[in-house]
């Protein structure tokens, strides 16, 4: 039986990522009985995360790093410094004791990519992308000096995989384009008929995500401050969290949205109020490819999206399955709210039957099925 490791440590437990990453161990245990699968839990990140058939390896018993609350980029720098340091060597004794078959790496990749360049291990590497890849000359470097070492890379889109390509770092049968395990069907299913808070008044256009430059809620604040008339019959509300949330509620303050613009904070639950909005809208300057677009689609509300790399563009088209925008721009993104609000039902039914057929690729067992194959080298 082969054996499957996971590494995935975070110090944000809200991110995307991790969806995606249980999402694809879950539904490799599940539709594959010939593996086994591990995850690597690194310094307790995944303590409090139920991970079923799921087994747990714990690198660094000291939990110290878990309790720390380390904010912002430089902190944020000096905390990944410090798991490398106290990981480095015990994932080098794992790899060398239990040899697994392979090794997936999801999020801070930079030490068992080290690790592969000073050793030689049994174990077949292979590279998951998360997110939109920032090439800083740092990455660059480490990326092309392990690229012999690295088996495949998992791109979560086609532009991605080109992007990677143009920068010459992986040859093209290294690049594989695997859609993120983003759908679980039967529980999305449940949760989006769950009732919505008596204070929630449709109809209400709907922004998701945490609060960061990323996400670019302040473009969309901006934007309705200058154009009220949007929300005369509408409110926006936005779900999420995060270090820009005292900005956003003074822009609200400053701009006199109070009345029209609620910040509802986190929610575990983000299906139902994607159900039973007018629209989402995904202003974000970067996307890979985009969960709550994806989410969205399944569900059947429909996106109003900024073309931002890499994700977007590719998922809705020329506005086949959705509404795209040029990133940051309010002209576009004025279009484009107007081009949805003028649309027929007709027209609006068309975008969301080809946006639901899209989003079927993103489905747990589709993932399943791919990095399956992968396994079985071919």
């Amino acid at each position: 039986m082969k054996k499957i490791y996971f590494w995935s440590p975070h110090i944000d437990p809200q991110v995307a990522t991790l969806k995606s990453v249980l999402n694809s161990i879950n539904s490799l245990a599940k539709y594959r009985k010939d593996r086994k699968n591990f995850l690597i839990n690194v310094f307790g990140e995944w303590d409090n995360f139920n991970l079923g058939l799921i087994e747990k390896i714990n690198l660094i018993n000291n939990r110290s790093l878990k309790k720390r609350k380390f904010k912002g980029f430089f902190n944020s720098r000096y905390l990944y410094f410090l798991i490398f340091l106290l990981s480095y060597f015990p994932l080098k004794k794992i790899l060398n004791k239990h040899k697994p078959d392979y090794l997936v790496i999801h999020l801070i990749t930079s030490i068992p990519i080290l690790l592969f360049i000073f050793n030689k291990f049994k174990t077949v590497l292979i590279l998951r992308i998360s997110g939109y890849p920032k090439l800083n000359p740092l990455r660059f470097l480490l990326w092309k000096i392990a690229s012999t070492k690295i088996k495949y890379v998992i791109c979560p889109s086609e532009e991605t995989k080109n992007f990677l390509l143009k920068k010459k770092i992986f040859r093209q049968n290294q690049l594989i384009f695997i859609p993120d395990p983003i759908l679980t069907i039967r529980k999305i299913n449940f949760l989006k008929r769950e009732k919505l808070e008596r204070h929630i008044i449709k109809p209400f256009f709907l922004c998701i995500g945490r609060f960061t430059k990323q996400k670019n809620h302040i473009f969309l604040l901006n934007f309705f401050s200058k154009n009220p008339h949007y929300l005369e019959n509408h409110k926006l509300f936005i779900i999420g969290h995060g270090e820009l949330e005292r900005s956003y509620n003074e822009i609200i303050k400053d701009k006199k949205l109070s009345n029209k613009v609620e910040i509802l904070g986190y929610k575990k639950n983000i299906f139902k109020y994607i159900y039973n909005a007018k629209c989402v809208i995904s202003c974000s300057l970067w996307e890979d490819p985009g969960f709550v677009m994806v989410e969205s689609a399944y569900v059947g509300t429909p996106i109003i999206s900024s073309d931002c790399p890499s994700g977007p563009k590719e998922f809705i088209g020329k506005n086949e399955n959705g509404f795209i925008f040029k990133s940051n721009d309010e002209d576009s993104f004025r279009k484009a709210l107007d081009n949805f609000t003028n649309s027929s039902k007709n027209e609006i039914e068309k975008k969301l039957i080809n946006a639901k057929k899209k989003s079927k690729i993103y489905t747990c067992f589709y993932n399943s099925k791919k990095l399956s194959n992968i396994l079985n080298g071919y």
